[in-house]
């Protein structure tokens, strides 16, 4: 059965929203029932009209649940290897709102993927969704950073921006492009072959074309924490509520919300 009908809506405007987050066998058949029925929501959306932005931002939703969908189904082959493949859903208030697979490497959490629920991808310009909720993509980010930092690893946070539209959002949150000095090899995860041709290209200072456009990047709380020093002196860091928030998030400078 397909999902509830995406197009009953209200006045409201998304709002923001705590989350609590939850983990998922990645073998859970629920779980591509639910990825399954996002990509049916996202491509009613395309289909009964959305402005330029959300579709824009749908068109991405899909080709990365797709790729979810793929990996967990070993038909791609992913960045890591599915034993160690971490698989987190940011819910509010009983309904997930974003799903992420991650994997603990010796330095970081690595972001291999995220996704959040279509109808948090509209834009104000689009009818209203009355399920709509902000920061489900930021509370995954800040719990792989607590990820991060009770494994050891400082609450670095890494992953790949694929597009220009997510290269923005995570650069607002304080990303930075990775560097060969951050030692790119204990950032992201190896898959059966080894570790893939644009990370060790990146490692070596050789970054191409791709790793160009599609940027590794690094959340360093450390980083964050010293620039704010350096610009405003005495700066307080935010506040940051959630569940997701609490051990990673301490450290992270004002740029770090999305």
């Amino acid at each position: 059965m397909p999902p509830d009908d995406p197009f009953e809506r209200s006045a409201r405007q998304p709002r923001p929203a705590s989350f609590k987050i939850s983990s998922i066998p990645a073998g859970d058949p629920d779980l591509r029932t639910l990825l399954r029925g996002w990509d049916w929501v996202a491509r009613s959306l395309l289909s009964r009209g959305a402005c330029s932005e959300a579709r824009s931002r749908l068109l991405d939703s899909r080709r990365i649940v797709g790729e979810l969908l793929g990996v967990l189904d070993g038909q791609e082959e992913g960045e890591g290897t599915a034993p160690d493949r971490l698989i987190r859903a940011a819910v509010h208030r009983g309904q997930i709102q974003g799903v992420a697979s991650i994997f603990l490497c010796p330095r970081a959490a690595f972001i291999e993927l995220l996704a959040s629920a279509p109808w948090n991808l509209l834009t104000p310009e689009d009818p209203p969704d009355a399920r709509s909720v902000r920061g489900a993509g930021r509370a995954l980010v800040l719990y792989a950073s607590s990820l991060a930092r009770a494994s050891g690893a400082g609450g670095r946070v890494t992953l790949q921006a694929e597009n220009p539209r997510s290269l923005s959002a995570y650069e607002r949150m304080g990303f930075a492009r990775i560097r060969p000095s951050d030692a790119p090899l204990a950032l992201v995860p190896r898959n059966k072959k080894g570790w893939s041709a644009p990370v060790l290209r990146l490692a070596r200072g050789e970054a191409g074309p791709e790793e160009r456009s599609s940027p590794w990047m690094i959340l360093d709380p450390d980083r964050l924490a010293a620039g704010a020093k350096v610009r405003v002196l005495g700066a307080a860091s935010p506040r940051l509520t959630g569940s997701a928030s609490a051990a990673g998030a301490r450290s992270m400078s004002k740029r770090a919300v999305l």
